[in-house]
């Protein structure tokens, strides 16, 4: 019995849906999307630099076989982050070759700016047009999803300063020998043996830190000629830079390389090079 009462129901039912509900059947020829294929991701701010390229973002096509290409116009908004400084672009105009479902890749270049931030940076990156304007932009016919992509950039730098270099315990490569480390403003003067030679153990170097630009972590250490005094060889010496010295606070190292020289008959004559790396020890 309750069986029976079962089907006529359901029978009254659909006779119902017969007479007064339209069952309505998508046409997906005509409804075509544009979207990202992923929402966002998160890299660090070396990321172009540790791959040799930009960062790449892929959009998808949902929709009926197109037999032509199509371009897709990107907007980028930077949050804490400059185009030109921070990242570039070549082109925010993104393809999609005839029958592919996935498009060429759009390519960020994220540029290290080598200074310390406590901010949250990021890049959003929305879609701005389609070139077929039978393309909708987003996935759905209603809220569509996945209109934007937002990259989260990690800043990679300490928030040490050059302060770090205030230190008794500092190893210089060459030889292996302890130094001392004292800073003001942005001159740090190290004293001990400087050299590999330990003739002059309290040798007194005074290194100016130019930072690649303001608020750097790193950048060039330079020296003017430094009158190391006498040996108990009875000559006189002096040590010289050669090249461009480096420095690199997060590292807490600072990189010269050392010619040294001796007075004989009135004129300088080169003797031999130390290469040193004076490293902050734990």
């Amino acid at each position: 019995m309750k069986q029976l009462k079962y089907i006529l129901g359901l029978a009254i039912i659909l006779s119902n849906l017969g007479c007064d509900e339209e069952v309505v059947l998508y046409d997906f020829e005509k409804y075509k999307f544009v979207s990202f294929v992923d929402i966002g991701d998160e890299i660090q701010e070396t990321y172009s630099e540790d791959n040799d390229s930009g960062y790449p973002i892929y959009l998808r096509y949902d929709g009926s076989v197109l037999e032509e290409d199509f371009t897709v116009e990107l907007a980028v908004r930077g949050n804490n982050l400059q185009e030109g400084t921070n990242f570039s672009v070549d082109s925010k105009k993104v393809l999609f070759k005839a029958g592919e479902i996935r498009s060429e890749p759009f390519l960020i270049n994220i540029i290290d700016d080598l200074v310390n931030s406590s901010e949250d940076r990021s890049l959003e990156i929305t879609i701005e047009s389609v070139s077929n304007s039978k393309i909708d932009i987003g996935v759905g016919i209603v809220n569509q999803s996945n209109k934007l992509f937002v990259l989260n950039v990690l800043d990679n730098e300490c928030s040490d300063t050059t302060a770090v270099f205030n230190s008794s315990n500092i190893l210089n490569s060459a030889g292996d020998h302890i130094v001392s480390g004292n800073v003001e403003g942005s001159e740090v003067t190290l004293n001990g043996t400087l050299i590999n030679y330990v003739a002059f153990p309290n040798a007194e170097l005074e290194i100016t830190l130019t930072p690649v630009i303001a608020g750097a972590t790193t950048g060039s250490a330079s020296f003017v000629d430094y009158p190391a005094g006498t040996d108990n060889d009875g000559y006189v010496y002096q040590f010289r830079q050669n090249g461009e010295g480096t420095y690199d606070v997060c590292l807490g190292e600072i990189s010269v390389v050392i010619d040294v020289y001796y007075e004989s008959g009135g004129a300088w004559v080169f003797w031999f090079t130390s290469t040193n790396t004076y490293s902050l020890q734990e």
